[in-house]
Protein backbone atom coordinates (compact mmCIF):
# COMPACT_ATOMS: atom_id res chain seq x y z
CA UNK A 1 0.00 0.00 0.00
CA UNK A 2 1.45 3.36 -1.00
CA UNK A 3 0.73 6.58 0.84
CA UNK A 4 0.52 9.80 -1.20
CA UNK A 5 2.85 12.55 -0.07
CA UNK A 6 1.13 15.18 1.96
CA UNK A 7 -1.14 12.84 3.92
CA UNK A 8 1.47 12.46 6.65
CA UNK A 9 3.83 15.20 7.71
CA UNK A 10 6.76 12.81 8.18
CA UNK A 11 8.37 10.32 5.85
CA UNK A 12 6.82 6.89 6.44
CA UNK A 13 7.78 3.43 5.27
CA UNK A 14 4.93 0.95 4.95
CA UNK A 15 4.99 -2.81 4.40
CA UNK A 16 2.13 -4.77 2.87
CA UNK A 17 -0.52 -5.94 5.32
CA UNK A 18 -0.15 -9.65 4.63
CA UNK A 19 3.65 -9.50 4.70
CA UNK A 20 3.60 -7.53 7.95
CA UNK A 21 1.32 -10.00 9.70
CA UNK A 22 3.35 -13.00 8.63
CA UNK A 23 6.59 -11.16 9.45
CA UNK A 24 5.36 -10.50 13.00
CA UNK A 25 4.46 -14.15 13.47
CA UNK A 26 7.77 -15.31 12.02
CA UNK A 27 9.67 -13.09 14.48
CA UNK A 28 7.87 -14.76 17.39
CA UNK A 29 8.53 -18.19 15.88
CA UNK A 30 12.26 -17.50 15.44
CA UNK A 31 12.59 -16.33 19.04
CA UNK A 32 10.91 -19.53 20.16
CA UNK A 33 13.31 -21.64 18.08
CA UNK A 34 16.26 -19.85 19.71
CA UNK A 35 15.19 -20.70 23.26
CA UNK A 36 13.61 -24.11 22.64
CA UNK A 37 16.90 -26.02 22.89
CA UNK A 38 17.32 -24.87 26.53
CA UNK A 39 14.00 -26.32 27.68
CA UNK A 40 13.83 -29.14 30.21
CA UNK A 41 16.39 -31.16 32.18
CA UNK A 42 18.27 -32.11 29.01
CA UNK A 43 18.22 -28.62 27.52
CA UNK A 44 21.49 -26.89 26.72
CA UNK A 45 22.79 -23.63 28.16
CA UNK A 46 23.10 -20.29 26.41
CA UNK A 47 26.17 -18.06 26.51
CA UNK A 48 25.63 -14.33 26.15
CA UNK A 49 28.57 -11.94 25.66
CA UNK A 50 27.89 -8.23 26.19
CA UNK A 51 29.64 -5.29 24.50
CA UNK A 52 32.26 -5.22 27.27
CA UNK A 53 33.21 -8.84 26.61
CA UNK A 54 31.64 -10.15 29.82
CA UNK A 55 29.92 -13.50 29.35
CA UNK A 56 26.88 -15.01 31.04
CA UNK A 57 26.11 -18.75 30.98
CA UNK A 58 22.51 -19.57 31.76
CA UNK A 59 19.52 -21.82 31.13
CA UNK A 60 17.17 -19.35 32.76
CA UNK A 61 14.75 -18.11 30.12
CA UNK A 62 13.97 -14.79 31.79
CA UNK A 63 17.65 -13.90 32.17
CA UNK A 64 18.48 -14.78 28.58
CA UNK A 65 15.54 -12.87 27.12
CA UNK A 66 16.33 -9.76 29.17
CA UNK A 67 19.95 -9.79 27.99
CA UNK A 68 19.62 -10.25 24.23
CA UNK A 69 19.20 -7.27 21.92
CA UNK A 70 16.04 -7.58 19.82
CA UNK A 71 14.97 -4.95 17.30
CA UNK A 72 11.80 -6.44 15.87
CA UNK A 73 8.79 -4.98 17.73
CA UNK A 74 6.86 -8.27 17.64
CA UNK A 75 9.76 -10.13 19.25
CA UNK A 76 9.80 -7.45 21.95
CA UNK A 77 6.11 -8.15 22.61
CA UNK A 78 6.93 -11.84 23.15
CA UNK A 79 9.77 -10.92 25.52
CA UNK A 80 7.50 -8.57 27.46
CA UNK A 81 5.00 -11.40 27.82
CA UNK A 82 7.72 -13.76 29.10
CA UNK A 83 8.84 -11.11 31.59
CA UNK A 84 5.24 -10.81 32.80
CA UNK A 85 5.18 -14.54 33.51
CA UNK A 86 8.55 -14.33 35.24
CA UNK A 87 7.51 -11.40 37.43
CA UNK A 88 4.17 -12.98 38.33
CA UNK A 89 5.11 -16.59 39.11
CA UNK A 90 8.93 -16.64 38.91
CA UNK A 91 9.14 -19.46 36.33
CA UNK A 92 7.57 -20.63 33.07
CA UNK A 93 9.25 -18.11 30.74
CA UNK A 94 10.52 -20.71 28.28
CA UNK A 95 7.16 -22.49 28.24
CA UNK A 96 5.36 -19.26 27.36
CA UNK A 97 7.79 -18.40 24.55
CA UNK A 98 7.61 -21.93 23.10
CA UNK A 99 3.81 -21.81 23.13
CA UNK A 100 3.67 -18.36 21.52
CA UNK A 101 6.17 -19.42 18.86
CA UNK A 102 4.22 -22.57 18.02
CA UNK A 103 0.90 -20.71 17.94
CA UNK A 104 2.46 -18.12 15.63
CA UNK A 105 3.84 -20.79 13.30
CA UNK A 106 0.47 -22.54 13.16
CA UNK A 107 -1.31 -19.22 12.57
CA UNK A 108 0.84 -18.66 9.47
CA UNK A 109 -0.41 -21.95 8.04
CA UNK A 110 -4.02 -20.95 8.72
CA UNK A 111 -3.54 -17.52 7.14
CA UNK A 112 -2.10 -19.12 4.01
CA UNK A 113 -5.26 -21.21 3.82
CA UNK A 114 -7.25 -18.00 3.64
CA UNK A 115 -8.54 -17.95 7.23
CA UNK A 116 -9.00 -14.47 8.70
CA UNK A 117 -6.87 -13.43 11.72
CA UNK A 118 -10.12 -12.55 13.54
CA UNK A 119 -11.31 -16.17 13.20
CA UNK A 120 -7.94 -17.46 14.41
CA UNK A 121 -8.05 -15.16 17.44
CA UNK A 122 -11.57 -16.36 18.31
CA UNK A 123 -10.54 -20.01 17.94
CA UNK A 124 -7.45 -19.51 20.10
CA UNK A 125 -9.58 -17.69 22.68
CA UNK A 126 -12.07 -20.58 22.88
CA UNK A 127 -9.21 -23.04 23.29
CA UNK A 128 -7.70 -20.88 26.02
CA UNK A 129 -10.98 -20.78 27.96
CA UNK A 130 -11.34 -24.55 27.61
CA UNK A 131 -7.73 -25.01 28.81
CA UNK A 132 -8.39 -22.95 31.95
CA UNK A 133 -11.64 -24.84 32.63
CA UNK A 134 -9.80 -28.15 32.28
CA UNK A 135 -7.02 -26.87 34.54
CA UNK A 136 -9.55 -26.11 37.29
CA UNK A 137 -11.16 -29.53 36.87
CA UNK A 138 -8.06 -31.73 36.93
CA UNK A 139 -5.75 -29.82 39.30
CA UNK A 140 -5.44 -31.51 42.70
CA UNK A 141 -5.39 -29.80 46.08
CA UNK A 142 -2.63 -30.83 48.48
CA UNK A 143 -1.84 -29.96 52.08
CA UNK A 144 0.98 -27.53 52.80
CA UNK A 145 3.52 -30.13 53.91
CA UNK A 146 7.26 -30.54 53.50
CA UNK A 147 6.82 -33.66 51.37
CA UNK A 148 4.97 -31.91 48.56
CA UNK A 149 7.27 -28.87 48.93
CA UNK A 150 10.25 -31.12 48.31
CA UNK A 151 8.69 -32.73 45.22
CA UNK A 152 7.82 -29.34 43.70
CA UNK A 153 11.32 -27.94 44.24
CA UNK A 154 12.99 -31.08 42.93
CA UNK A 155 10.90 -30.89 39.75
CA UNK A 156 11.72 -27.19 39.29
CA UNK A 157 15.45 -27.64 39.87
CA UNK A 158 15.74 -30.62 37.51
CA UNK A 159 15.64 -28.28 34.50
CA UNK A 160 18.22 -25.82 35.86
CA UNK A 161 21.95 -25.64 35.11
CA UNK A 162 23.10 -26.21 38.68
CA UNK A 163 21.28 -29.54 39.01
CA UNK A 164 24.10 -31.18 37.05
CA UNK A 165 26.85 -29.38 38.99
CA UNK A 166 25.67 -29.97 42.55
CA UNK A 167 26.68 -33.41 43.82
CA UNK A 168 23.62 -33.76 46.04
CA UNK A 169 20.66 -32.04 44.41
CA UNK A 170 18.38 -33.65 47.01
CA UNK A 171 20.20 -31.69 49.70
CA UNK A 172 19.79 -28.46 47.71
CA UNK A 173 16.04 -29.04 47.49
CA UNK A 174 15.95 -29.67 51.24
CA UNK A 175 17.81 -26.41 51.90
CA UNK A 176 15.25 -24.42 49.87
CA UNK A 177 12.31 -26.16 51.55
CA UNK A 178 13.71 -25.57 55.06
CA UNK A 179 14.38 -21.92 54.24
CA UNK A 180 10.82 -21.34 53.00
CA UNK A 181 9.26 -23.21 55.94
CA UNK A 182 11.24 -21.03 58.35
CA UNK A 183 9.89 -17.72 57.10
CA UNK A 184 6.41 -18.42 55.70
CA UNK A 185 3.07 -18.31 57.51
CA UNK A 186 1.18 -21.43 56.45
CA UNK A 187 -1.95 -20.37 58.35
CA UNK A 188 -2.45 -17.29 56.20
CA UNK A 189 -0.70 -18.65 53.06
CA UNK A 190 1.72 -15.72 53.21
CA UNK A 191 5.38 -15.71 52.23
CA UNK A 192 7.79 -12.86 51.59
CA UNK A 193 10.56 -14.05 49.26
CA UNK A 194 12.84 -11.15 50.25
CA UNK A 195 13.01 -12.53 53.80
CA UNK A 196 15.42 -15.16 52.46
CA UNK A 197 18.88 -13.67 52.05
CA UNK A 198 21.17 -15.31 49.48
CA UNK A 199 24.88 -14.79 50.13
CA UNK A 200 27.48 -15.77 47.51
CA UNK A 201 31.10 -16.93 47.95
CA UNK A 202 33.52 -18.77 45.70
CA UNK A 203 34.12 -22.37 46.68
CA UNK A 204 32.71 -25.86 46.30
CA UNK A 205 29.00 -26.15 45.48
CA UNK A 206 28.71 -28.99 48.01
CA UNK A 207 29.42 -26.47 50.80
CA UNK A 208 26.14 -24.64 50.16
CA UNK A 209 24.26 -24.40 53.47
CA UNK A 210 21.28 -22.84 55.22
CA UNK A 211 21.81 -20.60 58.22
CA UNK A 212 18.84 -20.02 60.54
CA UNK A 213 19.86 -16.43 60.94
CA UNK A 214 21.90 -13.88 59.01
CA UNK A 215 25.36 -13.86 57.46
CA UNK A 216 27.06 -10.47 57.24
CA UNK A 217 29.80 -10.14 54.63
CA UNK A 218 32.07 -8.11 56.91
CA UNK A 219 34.70 -8.71 59.57
CA UNK A 220 34.62 -7.80 63.26
CA UNK A 221 35.87 -4.22 63.67
CA UNK A 222 38.82 -4.75 66.03
CA UNK A 223 41.30 -7.56 66.51
CA UNK A 224 41.01 -7.17 70.31
CA UNK A 225 37.32 -8.05 70.24
CA UNK A 226 36.16 -11.63 70.87
CA UNK A 227 35.74 -13.73 67.71
CA UNK A 228 32.59 -15.41 69.00
CA UNK A 229 29.88 -14.80 71.59
CA UNK A 230 27.26 -17.21 72.92
CA UNK A 231 23.84 -16.04 74.13
CA UNK A 232 24.28 -12.85 72.16
CA UNK A 233 22.25 -9.76 72.93
CA UNK A 234 22.14 -7.73 69.77
CA UNK A 235 21.58 -4.03 69.28
CA UNK A 236 21.12 -2.29 65.91
CA UNK A 237 21.97 1.39 65.70
CA UNK A 238 21.76 4.05 63.03
CA UNK A 239 23.88 6.72 64.75
CA UNK A 240 27.51 7.74 64.45
CA UNK A 241 29.83 6.53 67.20
CA UNK A 242 32.46 8.85 65.82
CA UNK A 243 33.14 12.55 65.42
CA UNK A 244 30.08 13.97 63.70
CA UNK A 245 30.56 15.81 60.44
CA UNK A 246 28.03 18.49 59.68
CA UNK A 247 25.96 18.15 56.51
CA UNK A 248 26.45 21.81 55.66
CA UNK A 249 29.62 23.86 55.51
CA UNK A 250 30.49 25.13 58.97
CA UNK A 251 33.44 26.84 60.56
CA UNK A 252 34.86 26.78 64.08
CA UNK A 253 37.31 29.52 65.03
CA UNK A 254 39.98 28.30 67.43
CA UNK A 255 42.54 30.80 68.67
CA UNK A 256 44.62 28.70 71.09
CA UNK A 257 45.90 25.13 71.61
CA UNK A 258 43.78 24.92 74.76
CA UNK A 259 40.63 25.52 72.74
CA UNK A 260 41.63 22.80 70.26
CA UNK A 261 42.28 20.37 73.10
CA UNK A 262 38.98 21.27 74.71
CA UNK A 263 37.10 20.77 71.42
CA UNK A 264 38.61 17.33 70.79
CA UNK A 265 37.97 16.29 74.37
CA UNK A 266 34.32 17.29 74.06
CA UNK A 267 33.98 15.13 70.93
CA UNK A 268 35.54 12.15 72.70
CA UNK A 269 33.31 12.64 75.74
CA UNK A 270 30.17 12.65 73.60
CA UNK A 271 31.18 9.44 71.78
CA UNK A 272 32.21 7.76 75.03
CA UNK A 273 28.88 8.68 76.62
CA UNK A 274 26.97 6.94 73.79
CA UNK A 275 29.25 3.89 73.99
CA UNK A 276 28.65 3.57 77.75
CA UNK A 277 24.89 3.77 77.19
CA UNK A 278 25.13 0.81 74.81
CA UNK A 279 27.25 -1.19 77.28
CA UNK A 280 24.82 -0.42 80.12
CA UNK A 281 21.89 -1.77 78.05
CA UNK A 282 23.38 -5.27 78.33
CA UNK A 283 24.08 -5.67 74.60
CA UNK A 284 27.23 -7.57 73.69
CA UNK A 285 26.94 -7.38 69.87
CA UNK A 286 26.57 -4.04 68.05
CA UNK A 287 25.66 -3.62 64.38
CA UNK A 288 25.91 -0.03 63.16
CA UNK A 289 24.90 1.39 59.81
CA UNK A 290 27.34 4.25 60.38
CA UNK A 291 30.89 4.69 61.66
CA UNK A 292 32.44 3.52 64.93
CA UNK A 293 35.61 5.32 66.03
CA UNK A 294 38.78 3.58 67.18
CA UNK A 295 38.18 4.83 70.71
CA UNK A 296 34.68 3.32 70.73
CA UNK A 297 36.01 0.04 69.34
CA UNK A 298 38.64 -0.09 72.08
CA UNK A 299 36.02 0.47 74.77
CA UNK A 300 33.82 -2.26 73.29
CA UNK A 301 36.79 -4.66 73.15
CA UNK A 302 37.61 -4.04 76.84
CA UNK A 303 34.04 -4.88 77.76
CA UNK A 304 33.90 -8.03 75.62
CA UNK A 305 31.55 -6.51 73.05
CA UNK A 306 31.65 -7.25 69.29
CA UNK A 307 30.93 -4.42 66.88
CA UNK A 308 30.47 -4.19 63.12
CA UNK A 309 30.34 -0.78 61.45
CA UNK A 310 29.07 0.36 58.04
CA UNK A 311 26.59 -2.54 57.85
CA UNK A 312 24.26 -2.32 54.85
CA UNK A 313 20.73 -1.10 55.47
CA UNK A 314 19.22 -4.32 54.06
CA UNK A 315 21.38 -6.37 56.42
CA UNK A 316 19.92 -4.44 59.36
CA UNK A 317 16.41 -5.27 58.17
CA UNK A 318 17.31 -8.97 57.90
CA UNK A 319 18.84 -8.82 61.39
CA UNK A 320 15.65 -7.27 62.72
CA UNK A 321 13.53 -10.14 61.40
CA UNK A 322 15.98 -12.87 62.42
CA UNK A 323 16.89 -11.75 65.94
CA UNK A 324 13.78 -9.83 66.98
CA UNK A 325 15.82 -6.65 67.48
CA UNK A 326 14.61 -3.23 66.39
CA UNK A 327 16.76 -0.39 65.12
CA UNK A 328 17.28 1.95 68.08
CA UNK A 329 15.36 5.18 67.89
CA UNK A 330 17.87 6.88 70.18
CA UNK A 331 20.91 5.67 72.10
CA UNK A 332 19.96 7.99 74.95
CA UNK A 333 17.11 5.68 75.94
CA UNK A 334 17.48 2.09 74.76
CA UNK A 335 14.37 -0.03 75.30
CA UNK A 336 14.70 -3.73 76.22
CA UNK A 337 12.32 -4.45 73.31
CA UNK A 338 14.94 -3.09 70.91
CA UNK A 339 17.50 -5.74 71.86
CA UNK A 340 17.49 -9.01 69.90
CA UNK A 341 18.94 -12.41 70.76
CA UNK A 342 20.86 -15.22 69.07
CA UNK A 343 22.59 -18.33 70.39
CA UNK A 344 25.84 -17.69 68.55
CA UNK A 345 27.56 -14.77 66.84
CA UNK A 346 30.94 -15.66 65.42
CA UNK A 347 33.44 -14.83 62.69
CA UNK A 348 34.36 -17.54 60.21
CA UNK A 349 36.65 -17.69 57.21
CA UNK A 350 34.73 -18.53 54.02
CA UNK A 351 36.98 -18.88 50.99
CA UNK A 352 39.43 -16.00 51.05
CA UNK A 353 37.21 -13.75 53.16
CA UNK A 354 35.88 -13.59 56.69
CA UNK A 355 32.17 -13.35 57.41
CA UNK A 356 30.12 -12.89 60.57
CA UNK A 357 27.41 -15.46 61.31
CA UNK A 358 24.38 -14.73 63.50
CA UNK A 359 22.92 -18.16 64.22
CA UNK A 360 20.52 -19.91 66.55
CA UNK A 361 17.69 -17.39 66.50
CA UNK A 362 14.59 -18.65 68.33
CA UNK A 363 11.93 -17.90 65.72
CA UNK A 364 13.78 -16.39 62.78
CA UNK A 365 11.62 -14.56 60.24
CA UNK A 366 14.68 -14.19 58.04
CA UNK A 367 17.24 -16.84 57.06
CA UNK A 368 20.31 -16.96 54.84
CA UNK A 369 21.32 -19.42 52.15
CA UNK A 370 25.10 -19.39 51.63
CA UNK A 371 25.76 -20.58 48.08
CA UNK A 372 29.17 -21.67 46.81
CA UNK A 373 30.40 -22.22 43.26
CA UNK A 374 33.75 -22.26 41.51
CA UNK A 375 33.25 -19.06 39.47
CA UNK A 376 31.22 -15.86 39.55
CA UNK A 377 29.29 -16.93 36.42
CA UNK A 378 28.03 -20.05 38.14
CA UNK A 379 27.39 -18.20 41.40
CA UNK A 380 24.99 -15.97 39.47
CA UNK A 381 23.32 -18.97 37.86
CA UNK A 382 23.15 -20.73 41.23
CA UNK A 383 21.45 -17.64 42.66
CA UNK A 384 18.85 -17.73 39.88
CA UNK A 385 18.29 -21.45 40.46
CA UNK A 386 17.66 -20.96 44.17
CA UNK A 387 15.22 -18.12 43.44
CA UNK A 388 13.27 -20.27 40.96
CA UNK A 389 12.85 -22.96 43.62
CA UNK A 390 11.65 -20.38 46.16
CA UNK A 391 9.17 -18.85 43.70
CA UNK A 392 7.69 -22.26 42.87
CA UNK A 393 7.00 -22.85 46.56
CA UNK A 394 5.56 -19.35 46.89
CA UNK A 395 3.16 -20.11 44.02
CA UNK A 396 2.02 -23.34 45.69
CA UNK A 397 1.63 -21.76 49.15
CA UNK A 398 -0.55 -19.00 47.71
CA UNK A 399 -2.67 -21.52 45.77
CA UNK A 400 -2.08 -25.09 47.03
CA UNK A 401 -3.05 -26.95 43.87
CA UNK A 402 -0.79 -29.00 41.59
CA UNK A 403 -0.78 -30.63 38.15
CA UNK A 404 1.42 -33.27 36.62
CA UNK A 405 4.74 -32.12 35.18
CA UNK A 406 6.75 -33.38 32.24
CA UNK A 407 4.23 -31.97 29.77
CA UNK A 408 1.41 -34.14 31.13
CA UNK A 409 -0.94 -31.23 31.72
CA UNK A 410 -0.48 -29.89 28.19
CA UNK A 411 -1.05 -33.35 26.68
CA UNK A 412 -4.30 -33.81 28.63
CA UNK A 413 -5.62 -30.38 27.65
CA UNK A 414 -4.71 -30.93 23.99
CA UNK A 415 -6.68 -34.18 24.03
CA UNK A 416 -9.66 -32.42 25.66
CA UNK A 417 -9.62 -29.64 23.04
CA UNK A 418 -9.68 -32.16 20.18
CA UNK A 419 -12.73 -33.84 21.69
CA UNK A 420 -14.66 -30.59 22.21
CA UNK A 421 -13.75 -28.85 18.94
CA UNK A 422 -15.88 -31.26 16.89
CA UNK A 423 -18.95 -29.52 18.30
CA UNK A 424 -17.69 -26.10 17.12
CA UNK A 425 -18.99 -24.86 13.79
CA UNK A 426 -16.93 -23.01 11.23
CA UNK A 427 -13.24 -22.43 10.71
CA UNK A 428 -12.65 -21.76 14.43
CA UNK A 429 -12.42 -25.54 14.73
CA UNK A 430 -9.17 -25.46 12.74
CA UNK A 431 -7.72 -22.78 15.03
CA UNK A 432 -8.60 -24.85 18.11
CA UNK A 433 -6.88 -27.86 16.55
CA UNK A 434 -3.74 -25.79 16.00
CA UNK A 435 -3.91 -24.62 19.62
CA UNK A 436 -3.95 -28.27 20.72
CA UNK A 437 -0.94 -28.98 18.47
CA UNK A 438 0.92 -26.07 20.06
CA UNK A 439 0.26 -27.32 23.60
CA UNK A 440 1.82 -30.64 22.65
CA UNK A 441 5.03 -28.82 21.78
CA UNK A 442 5.82 -28.66 25.52
CA UNK A 443 6.15 -32.45 26.05
CA UNK A 444 7.55 -32.94 22.55
CA UNK A 445 10.28 -30.35 23.12
CA UNK A 446 11.21 -32.11 26.37
CA UNK A 447 11.37 -35.40 24.48
CA UNK A 448 13.40 -33.99 21.57
CA UNK A 449 15.98 -32.38 23.87
CA UNK A 450 16.29 -35.70 25.71
CA UNK A 451 17.04 -37.50 22.44
CA UNK A 452 13.67 -39.22 21.92
CA UNK A 453 12.15 -39.63 18.46
CA UNK A 454 9.64 -36.87 17.70
CA UNK A 455 7.01 -38.80 15.74
CA UNK A 456 7.16 -41.94 17.87
CA UNK A 457 6.75 -39.88 21.04
CA UNK A 458 3.84 -37.92 19.55
CA UNK A 459 1.87 -41.00 18.52
CA UNK A 460 2.59 -42.87 21.77
CA UNK A 461 1.67 -39.88 23.95
CA UNK A 462 -1.62 -39.30 22.13
CA UNK A 463 -2.45 -42.98 22.36
CA UNK A 464 -1.85 -43.17 26.12
CA UNK A 465 -3.80 -39.98 26.86
CA UNK A 466 -6.81 -40.93 24.72
CA UNK A 467 -7.00 -44.48 26.12
CA UNK A 468 -6.62 -43.48 29.79
CA UNK A 469 -9.43 -44.08 32.26
CA UNK A 470 -12.07 -41.36 31.88
CA UNK A 471 -13.04 -41.62 35.55
CA UNK A 472 -9.54 -40.75 36.71
CA UNK A 473 -7.03 -38.30 35.34
CA UNK A 474 -3.84 -40.12 34.34
CA UNK A 475 -0.90 -37.78 33.99
CA UNK A 476 1.15 -39.20 31.13
CA UNK A 477 4.22 -37.06 30.42
CA UNK A 478 7.90 -37.27 29.54
CA UNK A 479 10.45 -38.82 31.89
CA UNK A 480 13.68 -37.36 30.50
CA UNK A 481 15.88 -39.49 32.76
CA UNK A 482 14.45 -42.77 31.45
CA UNK A 483 13.67 -41.28 28.00
CA UNK A 484 10.16 -42.64 27.96
CA UNK A 485 6.52 -41.71 28.52
CA UNK A 486 5.47 -42.27 32.12
CA UNK A 487 2.73 -41.47 34.64
CA UNK A 488 4.31 -38.38 36.19
CA UNK A 489 2.25 -38.34 39.40
CA UNK A 490 3.64 -41.74 40.37
CA UNK A 491 7.13 -40.30 39.83
CA UNK A 492 6.21 -37.23 41.96
CA UNK A 493 6.82 -34.82 39.10
CA UNK A 494 4.58 -31.89 40.03
CA UNK A 495 4.09 -28.26 39.05
CA UNK A 496 1.96 -25.53 40.68
CA UNK A 497 -1.42 -24.89 39.10
CA UNK A 498 -1.00 -21.12 39.29
CA UNK A 499 2.11 -21.31 37.09
CA UNK A 500 0.26 -23.12 34.28
CA UNK A 501 -2.63 -20.70 34.56
CA UNK A 502 -0.37 -17.67 34.15
CA UNK A 503 1.46 -19.20 31.16
CA UNK A 504 -1.78 -19.95 29.28
CA UNK A 505 -3.32 -16.52 29.95
CA UNK A 506 -0.19 -14.61 28.95
CA UNK A 507 0.35 -16.75 25.86
CA UNK A 508 -3.17 -16.03 24.63
CA UNK A 509 -2.74 -12.29 25.25
CA UNK A 510 0.55 -12.16 23.33
CA UNK A 511 -0.62 -14.13 20.29
CA UNK A 512 -3.82 -12.05 20.14
CA UNK A 513 -1.72 -8.89 20.00
CA UNK A 514 0.48 -10.29 17.21
CA UNK A 515 -2.51 -11.44 15.15
CA UNK A 516 -4.18 -8.08 15.59
CA UNK A 517 -1.39 -6.15 13.84
CA UNK A 518 -1.69 -6.02 10.05
CA UNK A 519 0.49 -3.04 9.20
CA UNK A 520 3.61 -1.23 10.42
CA UNK A 521 4.27 2.46 9.84
CA UNK A 522 7.80 3.45 10.70
CA UNK A 523 8.88 7.06 11.02
CA UNK A 524 12.10 7.74 9.13
CA UNK A 525 14.66 9.31 11.51
CA UNK A 526 15.37 12.93 10.68
CA UNK A 527 18.80 13.11 12.29
CA UNK A 528 21.70 11.03 10.99
CA UNK A 529 25.15 10.66 12.50
CA UNK A 530 27.82 10.41 9.83
CA UNK A 531 31.51 11.00 9.18
CA UNK A 532 32.93 12.98 6.25
CA UNK A 533 36.05 12.08 4.34
CA UNK A 534 37.93 15.03 5.80
CA UNK A 535 37.32 13.87 9.34
CA UNK A 536 34.44 15.58 11.16
CA UNK A 537 31.62 13.43 12.65
CA UNK A 538 28.29 15.05 13.34
CA UNK A 539 24.50 14.64 13.25
CA UNK A 540 21.93 16.59 11.26
CA UNK A 541 18.87 16.21 9.07
CA UNK A 542 19.58 14.79 5.62
CA UNK A 543 22.86 13.33 6.77
CA UNK A 544 22.05 10.01 5.09
CA UNK A 545 22.14 11.68 1.65
CA UNK A 546 25.21 12.78 -0.25
CA UNK A 547 25.95 16.41 0.67
CA UNK A 548 28.62 18.99 1.35
CA UNK A 549 28.74 21.87 3.79
CA UNK A 550 31.15 24.14 5.61
CA UNK A 551 32.38 22.60 8.84
CA UNK A 552 32.42 26.00 10.53
CA UNK A 553 28.62 26.12 10.46
CA UNK A 554 28.16 23.00 12.56
CA UNK A 555 28.85 22.79 16.25
CA UNK A 556 30.30 19.69 17.94
CA UNK A 557 26.87 18.04 18.07
CA UNK A 558 26.30 18.65 14.36
CA UNK A 559 23.66 21.32 14.81
CA UNK A 560 23.76 24.05 12.21
CA UNK A 561 24.88 27.45 13.48
CA UNK A 562 24.62 30.96 12.02
CA UNK A 563 27.60 31.39 9.69
CA UNK A 564 30.01 34.32 9.41
CA UNK A 565 28.86 37.35 7.40
CA UNK A 566 30.96 36.55 4.33
CA UNK A 567 28.85 33.43 3.72
CA UNK A 568 25.75 35.56 3.02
Amino acid sequence: MSIPKGILADDITNAGRGETLIGNLLAASMLSDAIKTSFGPCGLEKMYIDIMGESIITKDGGTFLRKIDVEHPSAKVVIDGANTVDNSVGDGTKSSVILVGSLAKNAIELIKLGISPAVIITGYQRATELSLETLNEISETRNLEKGIFFDLVRTALSSKSMSSLVDDSENLSKIIVDAVCSICDLKTNYIEVDDIKIEEKLGSASDTKLVKGVIIDKTIDNSLMPRQISNAKIILINEELDAVRTKTESEIIITSPEQMSSFLEAEKTEVLRKVKKIAESGANVVFSRKGISDMAQTYFARNGIISLRRVKENDLFWLEKATGAKICQTIEKISPNEIGTANHVYEKEIGDDKMVFVEGCKKPKSVTILIRAHSKKYLDEFHRTILDGIYVLRDFIQNPKIVGGGGAFEAIVANKIRKVMTSVDGKEQLAMAKFADSLEQIPLTLATNAGMDYLSTLSALRSKISSSNNGRCEWYGIDTNQRKITETFSKKIFEPKILKEQVIKTTNDVISILLGIDDIFMKTPEMFTHTHANGPTHTHKGGSLKHEHHNERLDRLGKEQRGPHHYY
